[in-house]
């Protein structure tokens, strides 16, 4: 029975076993190989296969279902699984595919993964973008765009990833993806602790103002312990253009 991405990485322990057993007395050869012809029975391809099951919160509930796969143990199809996440570039997986790991790791508070979520996103954007200093690619940003937009959506920006990206060095990529005022639309930072933050710009700041992610109170508090700061008067502007 041929499978999407969704269906495999959201699928019950039950689900999961009514998928597989079937093909068992079909697959031939270990490692691999073997993970080619189960992932082309099932509709999808390897990358997909090793995501979609080690994602999977429900997979660990199936003890025989690694050596199905082809691994001689849990920790080595998880390392593989991390490998194949971190380093793909929309080539194995879509965008959608990634969003789904997402959406699937947030909603089971990071349960399957073996360690911190947070730095495997960490480690998944620190690919991407070397590839993007690389070359200006619009499939590649469009992408970009959308995990970062998802990674805050789904609770998965630990404090430490939002200190990281929040680094002055981080400005341009971070007005690519509007990533500081997602960071505020979905309570990743306080407006108060943003506005004080030493790596946001004058210009994320007034953006935010203007779009009502900081509130003028917010910014006349900061004014008031800081009146002689390098940005009080483009943050004076921008109150001043809010209705």
């Amino acid at each position: 029975m041929l499978q999407s991405f969704e269906s495999l990485i959201r699928a019950p322990a039950t689900g999961l076993v009514s998928i597989f057993s079937p093909l068992r007395s079909r697959i031939k050869g270990e490692g691999e190989s073997r993970r080619a012809q189960i992932a082309q029975l099932v509709g999808l391809n390897s990358t997909q296969l090793i995501c979609g099951i080690g994602f999977n919160p429900e997979f660990g509930r199936i003890p025989d279902l690694v050596r199905f796969l082809g691994y001689p143990a849990r920790d080595a199809l998880s390392a593989d699984r991390n490998y194949q996440f971190i380093h793909d570039r929309y080539r194995s997986l879509s965008v959608n595919d990634i969003v789904e790991i997402y959406t699937v790791i947030g909603g089971n508070h990071g349960i399957g993964v073996d360690g911190d979520a947070s730095d495997l996103v960490i480690s998944r954007l620190a690919n991407l973008e070397a590839q993007l200093e690389e070359t200006i690619n619009p499939i590649l940003i469009g992408g970009y765009k959308l995990e970062v937009r998802a990674i805050y959506e789904n609770r998965l920006a630990s404090p430490a990833l939002i200190a990281a990206r929040l680094d002055l060095n981080y400005s341009v990529l971070r007005d690519m993806t509007n990533e500081s005022m997602i960071m505020l639309e979905v309570g990743a930072i306080s407006a108060a602790e943003f506005i004080r933050h030493p790596g946001v710009t004058g210009e994320e700041k007034g953006r935010a103002i203007f779009q009502k992610l900081i509130s003028v109170t917010d910014v006349n508090a900061y004014l008031a312990e800081r009146p002689t700061a390098s940005d009080a008067e483009q943050l004076k502007v921008a109150c001043a253009g809010v209705v």
